[in-house]
């Protein structure tokens, strides 16, 4: 289970460029800038590394990396997060793919399925564990340091309830805040809410009566001309002495009759008149009626045009219409009503709170005492290893305390201290390298080659566990040499054993240790230079562990030396 297979397309300084690479330990020499941490480079953009296109060779449009790893079993984690990301694997088999255009625009894939960046970063830690050169700085940042205890602590279980309490404790802290300015800002609104809800309630509009207002309006201020136009219309149609409407239509109709007694003819229009007869006599009915009724009050005039001024100025404010005026009254009815139960909705979560924080509380002080008896067996182990590795007598040790801080959400002995998903624990390493010194923090007295044999001996001890198959290390045997090296290309070597190891380096103790050996190489044509890969068989392997050892000359002492780092 690991990398099988790496094509780099127009990277920096490759054209094109193939590699294979086996189980077990494989070891990469080269030149000072032959490109063996381009090839690095290149594999990090395809899992999920930040992209520029300064990537990209020059002449070229897009640069284009794809690595693919065989024989991933179910079980492994990465399986199950393709999944949830609608992303099969093919017979165990996983291709990662990345593209950088001209434009620094990139895509992804994954199995041939585009997918977001982000994603591909994820399946890409979960299968390669890279350290470049510049890696190993994580060591020297103390908020790192939790993570490289929690990865050798066998505790997932405490970190993800831990990390599930802690989220639901932040939801109800971020609830609570919200409502808690809520009702702050209520409280200042409330006093505007009330004053227009008195306004609207004092002249309490009715849904129609707008209208109705208006109409009695038009007949209060047309009073005189309606009476004079309706008793006019009442006299012409019936009610004068002679010459109405109503005595011509009878006229008609009774000539109509005795004409359609000599001929039938005329029987539909003799009942239309008698019709109209009827029509005129109700309409007169109704206008005398209507004038009887309609009296002009100096008075109700007034009321209506107080009452239609009344409602304008409501309408003004807070509505178009009678309907959105009554619309905004229940909205300031539903806030103040909503704000008359805040005191209590916090309440209640403030009770939730103080439960959610004892809980968090709880199981984050379990996961600090799983943290401390393992930072116990952590602490011994790495001696042991650095030991190994040349750093003899040195002493290191894991400081685990909890910050108080008056904002602090948990609780650690009565007293409220820092805490995030991770727990309430702030974690430092402490060594001494030297006998006689006493410890101090790992970032103020380690070197460069310390560094790198540090975290070789944490990867060590930590092999297996983290489920990751490959692990690539770039130059990690910067600062050492000679006895101190060979120890730390055999610590590689087992790590090999439960890892596919990839390291980069120019020193010959650790390369003859390889299982598979290639060598990178740059090449000029048509004025170009490009960097070239190939895996070495035996004779060319002695070849280039003899240069390493003795430079450009290659003698036969230097041959016999590559054998013997060879084991042959």
């Amino acid at each position: 289970m690991g990398l099988k297979n790496l094509k780099i397309d127009s990277f920096a300084i490759i054209d094109h460029l193939v590699v294979d690479f086996s189980d077990g330990f494989s070891v990469i020499t080269g030149e000072t800038g032959a490109g063996k941490s381009i090839i690095i480079d290149a594999l990090n953009l395809a899992l999920g590394e930040k992209a520029a296109s300064t990537m990209i060779r020059s002449g070229s449009n897009s640069a284009i990396v794809e690595c693919s790893f065989t024989d991933i079993n179910s079980g492994h984690p990465v399986n199950s997060f393709l999944k949830s990301n609608g992303i099969e694997l093919d017979s165990g088999k996983i291709v990662l793919k990345r593209e950088v255009n001209i434009n620094g625009r990139s895509k992804a894939w994954i199995n041939t399925i585009p997918c977001p960046i982000n994603v591909l970063k994820s399946a890409g830690d979960l299968l390669v564990d890279l350290h470049g050169q510049h890696d190993h700085q994580s060591l020297l940042h103390d908020d790192k340091h939790i993570d490289f205890l929690d990865a050798y602590g066998e505790y997932d279980n405490l970190l993800n309830n831990v990390s599930t309490a802690y989220h639901e404790l932040s939801h109800l802290i971020e609830k609570y805040t919200v409502l808690v300015e809520k009702r702050s800002l209520n409280r200042e609104r409330r006093e505007l809410w009330e004053f227009q809800l008195k306004e609207i309630e004092n002249v309490n509009p009715g849904e129609n009566e707008y209208d109705s207002l208006l109409k009695e309006k038009t007949l209060l201020d047309n009073a005189e001309k309606i009476h004079t136009l309706s008793e006019e219309l009442t006299n012409s149609l019936y009610e004068a002495d002679e010459d109405t409407l109503y005595q011509r239509v009878l006229e008609i109709t009774r000539k109509l009759g005795a004409l359609n007694q000599i001929d039938p003819e005329f029987s539909d229009e003799l009942a239309r008149f008698e019709e109209i007869k009827f029509t005129i006599q109700e309409l007169s009915r109704h206008l005398t009626d209507f004038n009887q009724n309609l009296q002009f009050d100096p008075g109700r005039a007034e009321i209506v045009n107080h009452r239609l001024f009344d409602i304008k100025q409501l309408m003004k404010k807070y509505g178009a219409d009678i309907p959105e005026v009554l619309s905004y009254k229940k909205k300031i009815e539903h806030n103040l009503a909503e704000d008359d139960g805040l005191d209590k909705e916090i309440q209640d979560i403030e009770i939730k709170i103080n439960d959610a924080r004892k809980q968090y509380s709880e199981i984050a002080a379990q996961l600090s005492d799983a943290r401390k008896k393992t930072a116990r067996d952590f602490e011994n182990e790495i001696v042991n290893v650095l030991a190994k590795l040349g750093i003899k007598d040195s002493r290191f040790e894991i400081s685990i305390k909890s910050i108080e801080s008056a904002q602090g959400w948990a609780v650690c002995n009565g007293k409220r201290v820092r805490c995030d998903a991770f727990g309430i624990d702030n974690v430092i390493f402490n060594i001494s390298t030297n006998p006689g010194e006493p410890l101090r923090p790992l970032a103020n007295i380690v070197s460069g080659g310390e560094v790198s044999r540090i975290m070789l001996a944490m990867k060590s001890i930590m092999a297996g566990k983290d489920h990751i198959p490959v692990v690539i290390f770039d130059e990690i045997d910067t600062g050492i040499s000679g006895k101190v090296a060979r120890i730390v290309g055999e610590q590689l070597k087992a790590l090999s054993g439960v890892h596919q190891v990839i390291c980069i380096t120019h020193l010959p103790q650790i390369a003859g240790l390889g299982d598979n050996h290639y060598r990178v190489y740059k090449e000029s044509r048509d004025g170009r230079s490009n960097t070239r890969i190939v895996l070495l068989d035996k004779d060319k392997r002695v070849t280039e562990i003899a240069s390493l050892i003795g430079g450009s000359t290659i003698t036969d002492v230097t041959r016999r030396q590559a054998l013997e780092l060879i084991g042959h």
